[in-house]
């Protein structure tokens, strides 16, 4: 691009004193800046389209800053296009304007917290308050005071009481303060952080009104529950129990008596900020102020026996199985998957057990009766070891609760529930489940396989592992790394599989540096299984063996599909993951995505229409093409209404279905000053003539289809449109620009919604000698648009560029070669840019791209099946 600008300064009107030069140079000014800006525009728009439709978490800090910066950019090339065209575009501030508030104004939505009680009793409660108690507290009320199952008493302390606390003491800011810039993926530093944190709430006195209601609810539930009762304090936050399940992120402080509840609010209040509900919030597309921290506090169940139920099978839910899991007991190690635990697999249909799988359960933790410290571990009687549970009547039951709850509320449910001294079912907990809907069905996790059959197909990979429960389905491939204390979290490197003797939490903060996870502990129904899933991480638990049998450091492959573990890389069992943001649908996702649909969607494709103007400029996209195209009109003097000695520009004739207009910078065309038009044969410019000599092949068709997958296409545009045979020179869309001279090559095509620039000089010097070549852009989804520009990177590659490839960006450069060399370089470029041109609609999958670049080598340039010609160049 500044080789244009030297050609411009070498021509014949910057070499006279004229009042002519002088308002040249002052246009080219102009233009420099404009073009300058136009592609500094394109490359943010397309990083933020890589960010938002990326498979990584991003922050929504991070798509103000670049929308802020786009907007600067976008002003700056209307004031650019208002000083060369003397201020014909006023209204193209107008739309800057317009556009930038209504962009800010997805990404800036400040939650407001409405002022309520700043308690609430549980008997008052149901899913209407689900915003003033949050998930869990809401859910537990619905299941009490709408279906009417037995729940523990108790209250909620209301997400503004939260707010309340928070605001009084200044913590707001000065939490912002410290987190503001964190990158979670660094997690010394997010630990630090979290801790400074989490010791100022801790310090920090609740204010007098909250503190005063809570002493009114404890005395409440020791008048009805008598004055031994102890509490478990539990998180509620705004966004838990919802698509998101945050499940085990935030703290539970059990066993606690009247005097201590104050404490233990401020410790779960405080867990807002711990290092792994940080990492899974901004992970996950939650900003803080998102997540509101109300609290449930429950009297606690003496309880026999605990655990969790699933409702459906999260892996498959088409098996119609429910899942249960048991420990006596507290439910503690059946919730977090760090106990070994009976499991129950249940009919639903039939309402009958299918699978029993009792556990060898060493130790469970009891309420130890009074005083602090009131939770112990104690060894299990030998006898109650390896015995279920539950009875066969206990286990049915339970079922009948779930189907009655997901029967109301519609869907699969996660259920915490224990049973009393009595033997009495109490329910603690329900939340939505988040199931897979797309298993395969010869992919059923958990199906029984004959070892044997996989020693066979994979005879030089060694079975480390077979066995263990599947908590998220998939398949990994990596390093092992052992965890032999979970101070080495900070140490495990990015790419490895964890080896752990136990699921955790804590291990949340890690997911996005490993390819898997194995356990020897845990189960399907444990809050890492959840988050596993949810973060589409493969995991294998409940192993019993896995940190002895796998050595640390060994590669392996891991199907948690099939509960199988080989060593090294197997190829064969790796399958092409699609990676899904595990933001998607999170309150910041959906922002970016609709400030995205104000950015960099491009609605003016057409300069012929009506409607190519400022006031129809919908996206910040439409004002940088419209400053484009008008920028090469003033610049140059295009117009078709225009004469001939008004204008710097002719138009060149040549079959193609698209408007160029040629700039000759000086020895480009062999045509007299007074001619409006030029044929190829008129093109002296040694680059040009070569690109030409490619574009124009027969081989290479610029109208009718390509080989299309209509069933991907027929959304976009229907066939009747590309099969016109009546072949016009501005079938592309509006004019395309060309700067030359004998040496020199400028190119600006757009060609509908795609668009290229090509910058090419071939001299007698070598070293002066290069080619540059950008494109971006298409009709189809940005998966399509990015599988083009990989495509078109793998064949730029091929010729010999050096590329960089940024979602549907594509940019190559070659330099140092003779002319001859790059006048074949051109050549092939020509044939691509003809080729390609509609193959975003076509690219579905990114395996078929290897197929497309072959067939353009072997001169299939319509990717016709049936061609079967070698290139020969």
């Amino acid at each position: 691009m500044w080789k244009l600008f030297d050609m411009f300064r070498r021509n014949r009107l910057f070499q006279a004193d004229s009042r002519e030069k002088a308002a040249f140079q002052r246009k080219y000014g102009h233009f420099q800046n404009l073009l300058a800006g136009n592609n500094r525009a394109l490359e943010t728009i397309t990083e933020l389209e890589q960010v938002c439709y990326g498979s990584k978490p991003f922050t929504l800090e991070y798509v103000i800053s670049q929308a802020e910066r786009l907007q600067s950019l976008v002003y700056e090339i209307a004031e650019d296009l208002n000083a060369l065209s003397l201020g014909k575009y006023p209204g193209l501030f107008d739309a800057v304007e317009r556009i930038g508030v209504s962009i800010l104004q997805e990404l800036v939505q400040k939650k407001t917290v409405e002022k309520t009680n700043l308690t609430v009793p549980l008997r008052q409660i149901s899913l209407d308050r689900l915003s003033e108690v949050g998930g869990k507290a809401a859910n537990l009320g619905e299941v009490f005071n709408r279906v009417h199952l037995p729940v523990p008493r108790g209250f909620a302390v209301t997400a503004y009481a939260c707010y309340h606390f928070l605001n009084s003491a200044a913590l707001y800011e000065q939490s912002e303060k410290i987190l503001k810039g964190l990158d979670v993926e660094d997690t010394g530093r997010l630990l630090d952080r979290c801790r400074e944190v989490q010791a100022m709430i801790m310090e920090a006195p609740l204010p007098a009104d909250l503190a005063e209601c809570l002493d009114v609810e404890v005395d409440r539930l020791v008048r009805e529950c008598g004055p031994d009762v102890r509490l478990a304090v539990r998180s509620s936050a705004t966004s838990e129990d919802s698509e998101a399940s945050f499940a085990g992120q935030h703290s539970t402080v059990l066993g606690v008596d009247r005097h201590h509840v104050a404490q233990a609010y401020k410790e779960v209040v405080a867990s807002t900020f711990n290092p792994r509900a940080v990492y899974y919030r901004r992970s996950r597309g939650y900003r803080d102020e998102h997540v509101l921290m109300s609290v449930l506090c429950v009297a606690m169940v003496d309880a026999r026996a605990s655990g969790v139920m699933y409702t459906s099978d999260p892996n498959d839910h088409q098996r119609g199985v429910a899942l249960v899991n048991a420990v006596w007991g507290l439910g503690v190690g059946a919730v977090d998957g760090s106990a070994a635990t009976d499991f129950y697999e249940l009919d639903r249909a039939q309402r009958r057990i299918l699978t029993v799988r009792p556990a060898c359960k060493q130790t469970m933790l009891t309420l130890s009766g009074t005083g602090e410290g009131t939770l112990k571990e104690e060894p299990v009687p030998e006898e109650h070891r390896s015995i279920p549970c539950l009875g066969a009547e206990e286990v049915l039951s339970l079922m009948n609760y779930g189907m009655t709850l997901e029967e109301h509320y519609g869907h699969a449910l996660d259920i915490e529930w224990a049973t009393d001294r009595k033997n009495r079912i109490v329910l603690l907990q329900a939340r939505p489940l988040n199931v897979d809907v797309a298993t395969v069905r010869d992919e059923v996790p958990g199906q029984a396989h004959d070892i044997e059959a996989y020693r066979k197909r994979f005879p030089d990979h060694p079975i480390l592992l077979f066995g263990g429960v599947t908590a998220s389905r998939g398949k990994a491939n990596g390093l092992a790394y052992v965890l032999t204390s979970d101070h080495n979290l900070l140490n495990i490197p990015e790419g490895s599989i964890l080896i752990a003797n136990q699921t955790s939490p804590r291990y949340v903060s890690i997911l996005g540096r490993v390819q898997g996870i194995i356990t020897d502990v845990g189960s399907v129904t444990g809050h890492m299984a959840s988050v596993a899933r949810e973060f589409g991480v493969p995991t294998l638990v409940g192993t019993g063996n896995a940190t002895a049998v796998i050595p640390h450091g060994e590669e392996i492959t891991l199907d948690a599909t099939h509960s199988i573990v080989f060593q090294g890389r197997v190829e064969g069992i790796l399958e092409r993951r699609r990676q899904v943001n595990p933001m998607k649908g999170s309150p910041t996702y959906k922002a970016a995505h609709a400030a995205l649909k104000k950015i960099a969607v491009l609605n003016l494709v057409d300069p012929r229409s009506e409607t190519f103007a400022p006031e129809n400029c919908q996206t910040l996209h439409d004002i940088v093409r419209f400053a484009h195209e008008m920028s090469m009109r003033e610049m140059f003097k295009i117009s078709d209404d225009l004469e001939v000695n008004e204008s710097f520009a002719v138009r060149l004739k040549a079959p193609l279905p698209m408007k160029i207009f040629v700039v000759d910078l000086g020895g480009g065309l062999s045509i007299p000053r007074d001619r409006a038009e030029a044929s190829i044969d008129d093109i002296l410019s040694v680059p040009f003539r070569a690109l030409l000599h490619g574009m124009t092949r027969p081989d290479v068709r610029w109208v009718g289809a390509v080989d299309f997958d209509w069933k991907g296409f027929a959304a976009i545009v229907t066939e009747s449109m590309f099969t016109d045979p009546h072949m016009s020179d501005d079938r592309m869309g509006g004019p395309n620009y060309v700067v030359i001279s004998d040496e020199y090559l400028n190119f600006n095509s757009r060609l509908g919604y795609h668009f290229a620039v090509l910058d090419a000089y071939c001299g007698s010097q070598v070293n002066d000698n290069y080619i540059t070549f950008s494109f971006k852009g298409g009709a189809a989804d940005i998966g399509r648009r990015s599988r083009r520009a990989l495509l078109i990177g793998k064949i730029l590659k091929k010729l010999g560029l050096k590329v960089e490839i940024k979602g549907d960006m594509v940019r190559g450069e070659i330099k140092k070669y003779d002319c001859s060399f790059l006048q074949e370089k051109l050549d092939m470029i020509g044939r691509l840019l003809g080729a390609v041109r509609l193959l975003d609609m076509v690219l579905s999958d990114d395996g078929r791209i290897d197929w497309y670049v072959d067939e353009f080598f072997k001169g299939n340039y319509t990717f016709q099946r049936r061609y079967q010609q070698p290139w020969n160049g």
